[in-house]
């Protein structure tokens, strides 16, 4: 009876040893695991920023990118319809060669310059050297200054045409290039997206299972006090047997 009795002592006794060594254990870990919770809900809370912070510039990004098809489309347009100006241009100049009849040509002359139908002006036949007879337009000699003005410009329009074409390919260049950039810092987000949150998934099994271990309590590092109580309580069983 005494040995039973004696035997259910040591029983317990281990028992409040494991029970106080689990509680102890995770009483000195609480620290540790409301930390590492903490941290999880931070970073969850900043991978829930980050995701929202990319997702707007997801949508911001879309929507700036279909404002520029629609604008390349109507920059397209624009050039079509310059090279279709330039082929009037030219055909209008060589309409103007082919002219071959006197009439024509002056009725060409008064739509291209109308303040001249009111004015005097005329054709006149002058015979050079060699007897040759040619036909000269009669303008008052300070009409001349249209003729002059109207050189000017064309050759300032063409110098002007010329620049805003070279304008044009380096903005098309340009604008390749900012789709080039704008394409790689959305890989680069995106990769950095994807990979922040397997870390953070990683992160958060290391964590789990870290906070599951510090939930043990230190019982490993208890064994020694448990040790010593079943050591004493078994020293006691064993004196008391051999009496």
């Amino acid at each position: 009876m005494a040995k039973n009795f004696t035997t259910v002592i040591i029983i317990i006794a281990l028992v409040i040893a494991l029970v106080f060594a689990y509680f102890g254990g995770l009483w000195q870990n609480k620290d540790k695991i409301h930390q590492i919770e903490l941290e999880k809900e931070q970073l969850h809370s900043y991978a829930d920023s980050l995701h929202t912070v990319v997702s707007y510039r997801d949508s911001i990004e879309k929507i700036l990118k279909e404002q520029i098809a629609s604008n390349k489309k109507v920059a397209e347009d624009l050039r079509e319809q310059v090279n279709t100006m330039e082929q009037e241009r030219a055909e209008g100049q060589l309409d103007v060669r082919r002219i071959r009849k006197e009439k024509d040509l002056l009725e060409k002359f008064e739509k291209t310059f109308p303040e001249m139908a009111h004015s005097d002006w005329g054709v006149t036949e002058i015979t050079n050297a060699n007897g040759f007879v040619n036909k000269f337009l009669v303008v008052p000699l300070w009409f001349n200054e249209t003729f002059i003005i109207d050189h000017q410009n064309a050759l300032a329009y063409l110098a002007q045409r010329d620049t805003l074409l070279r304008l044009d390919s380096l903005n098309q260049v340009v604008i390749t290039l900012q789709d080039s950039v704008t394409t790689l810092e959305a890989l680069n987000r995106k990769a950095y997206q994807e990979g922040f949150n397997v870390a953070l998934v990683r992160y958060d099994d290391l964590s789990d299972k870290y906070i599951s271990e510090l939930k043990k309590g230190k019982i490993s590092l208890e064994w020694s006090l448990v040790g010593a109580v079943a050591t004493g309580v078994a020293g006691i069983f064993i004196g008391r047997g051999t009496k």
